[in-house]
């Protein structure tokens, strides 16, 4: 149940910090660094589907719904981490985005680091929440994106009232 919390935690934390920096600017200095990462965090999915089906059909077998389960989880965990360092990038000018950023991320990372081992997922999340644990992964994901299009939406209206 602790561990439902805390991965819950994670995306209000990562929500509220999103939505907040969707009205700050992007620092020009750092334009360079944060466009091909972010547009490779938004990739990632894709990637990650295609080497999890090569993964899952050729090397893994056996437990396949607890290793679906666990590759969304900790891959949805690892996007939240990859997308707080961008903000950090973005936004390192501005004090309490720094700091909640770095916290964030090295949240982030611990549960990452904690979930990562097949073994200590199932005993930590899967045992207790069973296949309903890919919901939860789904879920860090649609917090993920909607973030992330609420984001372009606002930043494209607000360069469209600049021209």
């Amino acid at each position: 149940m602790l561990s439902v919390f805390l991965i819950a935690l994670l995306a209000v934390g990562f929500f509220i910090i999103g939505f907040m920096l969707r009205k700050y600017p992007v620092e020009e200095r750092t334009k360079k660094a944060t466009k091909p990462l972010s547009f490779i965090i938004d990739l990632s999915p894709l990637i990650g589907i295609i080497v999890f089906s090569i993964l899952f059909a050729c090397i893994l077998k056996g437990r396949l719904l607890e290793r679906v389960t666990h590759a969304i989880l900790v891959f949805g965990i690892w996007m939240y981490a990859t997308k707080f360092y961008c903000y950090i990038l973005a936004h390192f000018k501005t004090k309490w985005v720094l700091i909640s950023c770095i916290i964030g991320m090295l949240y982030s990372i611990g549960l990452a680091v904690f979930f990562t081992p097949l073994d200590r997922y199932v005993e930590a999340l899967y045992s207790f929440t069973d296949w309903y644990s890919i919901l939860l992964g789904c879920g860090l994901l649609i917090v993920f994106y909607t973030i992330t299009i609420i984001t372009v939406i606002s930043k494209g209206i607000a360069g469209y009232k600049e021209r």
